[in-house]
């Protein structure tokens, strides 16, 4: 009777031990959308951050005076969205589907714990490649964060130079000291004589 009993008891222990890693992979499993939820909102940021950036800026900065260095701000800009698409880009979590688990076990001759097990084991999956993507998507809206800051100095720079080019720039000098015509100044006749 002890053993009945014991085996009971543990049967018992053991489906509350799977109902209550259900209902924390549940909470696991909701942080990790959350998460990518968040990360995707903060690269989408970026990119529209940098378009902004690029349209304000844009071709303004590019002048006869200060052409290669006007473009160092556009190729950032450009590659900000591009690390910054990197973080939204859609991965395929490779854990089974609704339909796919249904099919697989709701004819087959197997105890309700083998499910429950298996239930588990895909939302534990489930969570540890939500987590790796996230680590990756964070990873890449660090970058597109610090290439942004790097776009925004270097406009802010090239800006600064262009409007200090004129001082400086040869092209300036060249239009200062470019001779001007001499004008003589007309002498006043005296008066009476014709």
């Amino acid at each position: 009777m002890s053993r009945i009993c014991s085996g009971r008891r543990q049967a018992a222990n053991r489906a509350a031990r799977i109902g209550l890693l259900n209902v924390e992979l549940e909470v696991h499993r909701t942080t990790a959308q959350e998460r990518t939820r968040q990360t995707e909102t903060k690269a989408s940021f970026i990119v529209v951050a940098a378009g902004v950036l690029a349209s304000a800026a844009g071709i303004e900065l590019i002048t006869t005076d200060t052409w290669l260095v006007g473009l160092v701000p556009f190729g950032l800009t450009i590659a900000t969205v591009a690390v910054s698409t990197a973080a939204l880009w859609p991965r395929p979590l490779r854990v089974p589907s609704a339909r796919s688990i249904v099919n697989r076990w709701v004819d087959v001759d197997r105890s309700p714990d083998d499910l429950n097990d298996y239930l588990l084991e895909v939302k534990t999956a489930e969570v540890e490649l939500r987590d790796e993507q996230n680590e990756l998507r964070m990873k890449w809206t660090k970058r597109g964060f610090r290439l942004l800051l790097l776009s925004l100095v270097t406009v802010l720079i090239v800006a600064t130079l262009n409007a200090v080019a004129p001082v400086w720039s040869e092209n300036a000098k060249e239009r200062i000291q470019a001779p001007a015509t001499p004008t003589v100044p007309a002498t006043p006749k005296p008066s009476g004589t014709p």
